[in-house]
């Protein structure tokens, strides 16, 4: 999940191990919450994903042992392959990391989210007098 999260997640700048780590930790919690029958899928995914970079990028070695570029490049690789089990293992990861990803408060005041006060968008929708 490390390799997974920096490759879709780090942008210019690289991501703080600490951010990172306790990443990894919230997206296990989601994981070993779900069904049996959700974790089974999303871990046979993963798996597949690990053992994937021969046959989409073309090198010998497991997801997690790639350089950033490659996975990036592997991911982008899948997400448009004709094939529909890779695009589908892609929205399955990238649906589930990104509501958690940018659910962080720093990471939504870092993108101009102005957090609880939301003055502009109160000012756009009437609010009915009591």
């Amino acid at each position: 999940m490390r390799a997974l999260t920096e490759a879709f997640f780090t942008d210019d700048q690289p991501l703080a191990p600490e951010r990172l780590d306790a990443y990894v930790d919230d997206v296990d919690d989601h994981m070993s919450r779900a069904s049996k029958t959700l974790r089974f899928g999303l871990l046979l995914m993963i798996e597949a994903l690990r053992l994937l970079p021969p046959l989409i990028v073309r090198r010998f070695r497991v997801f997690d042992d790639l350089d950033l570029e490659d996975r990036v490049t592997m991911l982008q690789r899948m997400d448009r392959s004709r094939f529909p089990i890779f695009p589908l293992i892609i929205v399955a990861f990238k649906t589930l990391m990104t509501m958690g990803w940018f659910e962080d408060e720093a990471m939504l005041r870092s993108m101009g989210y102005p957090g609880e006060a939301r003055e502009r968008y109160k000012r756009s929708l009437p609010v009915a007098a009591e």
